[in-house]
């Protein structure tokens, strides 16, 4: 496989390519790592994120550099959330349209399915791999190629690739989606920005899904769907850590059990996880002995998740209290996200109050726990 990251100037595409960083795999070794990028000023390049670097999108130069790697080895491309990474390649002429790829989060999500994020940096902490990201694409490509010989997905389905006048035929043809399915269920979708896939079909997959959309971002949202110049809506989405992903994405999930090609739309219905049904929490997840009749405190988690280990920690655990306040130091644990800096932190360690970041009470929790 071909291990890539790429660094953007932002959602748009419109935005630019900034860095490239390209890792060939052969057995599970690294053959040649290429780091495609142009600095224009070197104190900013630890701000990750592609700063300090010029925009390469249109430079000739490096664009015959990426793909006299990819025409030399031909092998399929992997990424984290390849999706995304695709879209401005193909854009910008680096990338033919039909080139094989392969996302890595949704190969990871089949090997386990129970996490409650599959960010890069989640992943390295649920698996104690110790290994700090620093945004820069040859770090982060590096850090990818860790985390799939931790984990070893077994499972890898290429990226559906649709063109958007096909589904517009389908829309022509045909007035509602038939079938039913969970793969969305009780998932509530805002979808926003311009798009070449019709947004009333798009919506009515998500309704067909179990989903529930909305046209507005809020603390309840689970996944906001993104197409070019998604504008305020992103804003928010990011500063309530909402689950964001393009309309490529959103395509490929559905497109491994819908017939996207044909002007019936049919799907097959799926089982998975719904973490609400007490049930099913049940047969997930183990007890945590140790919590038991405990107050504990979730403020520093996102509102998003917060539902899903409020569940958990009633319906499981037994913890006599939920406390989501933000000053609220007067509990026996806080659970936080992974990347927290909070003065409640700070605190509970003065009064030497528990603390469990959510990679380690997800691994926690987990029936099996991964190695």
């Amino acid at each position: 496989m071909i291990l890539l990251n790429i660094e953007t100037g932002y959602f748009d595409v419109d935005s630019g390519i900034y860095e490239v960083a390209l890792l060939v795999i052969e057995k599970g070794e690294i053959i040649l790592s290429e780091h495609i990028a142009e600095v224009e000023d070197e104190a900013s390049i630890d701000l990750g994120i592609g700063k300090g670097y010029v925009d390469i999108s249109q430079n000739q130069f490096k664009k015959e550099q990426f793909r006299k790697v990819i025409n030399t080895y031909n092998y399929p491309i992997v990424a984290h959330n390849v999706s995304f990474d695709r879209k401005f390649l193909v854009h910008y002429g680096w990338l033919d349209e039909n080139y094989e790829c392969y996302d890595s989060v949704r190969a990871i999500r089949y090997t386990n399915p129970h996490l409650f994020s599959y960010s890069l940096g989640y992943l390295l902490n649920f698996h104690n791999m110790n290994r700090p990201l620093n945004h820069t694409a040859l770090d982060d490509v590096r850090a990818l190629h860790e985390v799939i010989l931790k984990i070893n997905p077994t499972i890898w389905i290429p990226l559906y690739k649709v063109s958007p006048k096909k589904l517009k035929k389908i829309v022509e043809a045909t007035a509602t989606v038939e079938g039913q399915s969970t793969l969305f269920q009780n998932k509530r979708i805002v979808f926003t920005g311009a798009s070449s896939f019709p947004r009333i079909l798009m919506k009515e997959i998500a309704k067909r899904c179990g989903g529930i959309v909305t046209g507005s971002v809020s603390s309840k949202t689970d996944l906001l769907i993104c197409g070019e110049k998604p504008g305020s809506k992103l804003d928010k989405a990011n500063e309530l850590s909402v689950e964001v992903q393009t309309d490529e994405w959103f395509i490929d999930a559905v497109s491994r059990d819908l017939d996207l090609e044909t002007a019936t739309i049919t799907r097959q219905s799926i089982a998975v996880t719904t973490e609400n049904a007490v049930g099913q929490i049940n047969s997930t997840f183990k007890k945590i002995p140790e919590l038991k009749g405990k107050s504990i405190n979730i403020a520093l988690l996102s509102h998003r998740i917060q539902t899903k280990v409020e569940d958990i920690l009633i319906n499981l655990m037994e913890v006599e209290e939920i406390n989501k306040g933000a000053t609220g130091s007067k509990v026996d644990v806080i659970i936080h996200t992974d990347d927290s800096n909070y003065a409640l932190l700070k605190k509970a360690e003065e009064l030497q109050i528990k603390t469990i970041s959510l990679s380690k009470f997800n691994e926690m929790i987990l029936n099996k726990k991964e190695n």
